[in-house]
């Protein structure tokens, strides 16, 4: 039996139905479009600073000592299996469930925070001082919440009486 049919045997369990849901797909596309604006952000970031366009791409694809192709890679891959955990989140727990668009963006504030966290092992990992990671990551990662949850607060928010989503 695979793990799908096990999973599939707990009650309102359904692998399939979870994939497939409106809070998966809008989950994964706001983590999507909300990584490309963070590495706008970053890109911006790191420009004014009069530094390469790919700094930090590269800097990621350094932790697997590959370049930029890999760190972008690796970024966009990261956005998106947030964005199914935090499609997955807003399925199943009530209290997370999107009923309005403010609270969609208010959630996905709260997830850009949630990330920072992730900034620091970064830090740790590349040798960079924490202060300077949390100083150009702490925008991007806002950034990113704030579209995660602009689509998501808009793709989830209840239909209006006039049938408009």
């Amino acid at each position: 039996m695979t793990t799908e049919q096990k999973l599939n045997q707990q009650e309102g369990f359904d692998l399939r139905a979870i994939l497939l849901s409106k809070e998966i797909k809008f989950g994964v596309l706001g983590s999507i479009v909300g990584t490309l604006v963070m590495d706008l952000v970053m890109i911006v970031e790191f420009s004014m600073l009069g530094l390469p366009l790919n700094t930090y791409l590269a800097l990621i694809g350094s932790v697997v000592g590959r370049g930029v192709p890999i760190g972008a890679i690796i970024h966009i891959v990261f956005g998106t299996v947030l964005g199914i955990v935090c499609g997955a989140a807003v399925l199943k727990v009530d209290a997370l469930h999107i009923d309005s668009f403010r609270k969609g963006v208010g959630l996905g504030v709260l997830v850009g925070i949630a990330t920072i966290p992730f900034c620091i092992v970064f830090a740790i990992i590349t040798n960079v001082p924490i202060a300077d990671m949390l100083t150009f990551s702490i925008p991007g990662h806002l950034t990113w919440g704030v579209v995660l949850g602009v689509i998501a607060g808009y793709g989830l928010r209840p239909a209006t009486a006039e049938g408009d989503r």
